[in-house]
Parts: C-alpha cells; sequence; structure tokens
C-alpha cells in the first residue's frame, strides 16, 4: 500500500509498508493517526508515530479500521 493517496481501508495490515500515512479509527473515528513506523511480518502489529503524539502499537485484533490518509 506505498504511496497511498485515497482513503482506502487496507484489507490486511500486512498491505501496509514504512512510511505509509494512515489512520486508526474505531466505529467511524479517527483515534490516532501518522506514519507508519514499522509493522510484524504478518501484519498484525503496526506501530505508527505522530508528533507530537509519539510512536503507538496497534493489533489487528484490537477492533481498528487501518486506513489510508493523504501524506
Amino acid at each position: 500500500m506505498t504511496s497511498m493517496t485515497s482513503r482506502v481501508r487496507a484489507p490486511r495490515w500486512d498491505d501496509v509498508e514504512i512510511g505509509d500515512s494512515v489512520e486508526l479509527r474505531r466505529n467511524g473515528r479517527t483515534v490516532f493517526a501518522g506514519l507508519v513506523d514499522t509493522r510484524t511480518e504478518d501484519g498484525d502489529i503496526v506501530w505508527v508515530t505522530a508528533a507530537p503524539g509519539g510512536r503507538r502499537l496497534f493489533h489487528i485484533a484490537d477492533g481498528f479500521d487501518l486506513v489510508g490518509s493523504p501524506a
């Protein structure tokens, strides 16, 4: 999912790549937004960084939608 320019839900989190701009949503509301810092190989876990919000870990089973956002 490199250079994500439209708001498209990643069907699997292993489709995102380091540096992609993303939003983590729950119930249609953005909870956290930033850049993918790293992810597990299977895509179950992503770390997202945002200034000044720091770095957060998200797991696919936690009920978040991972959505690409314009850079």
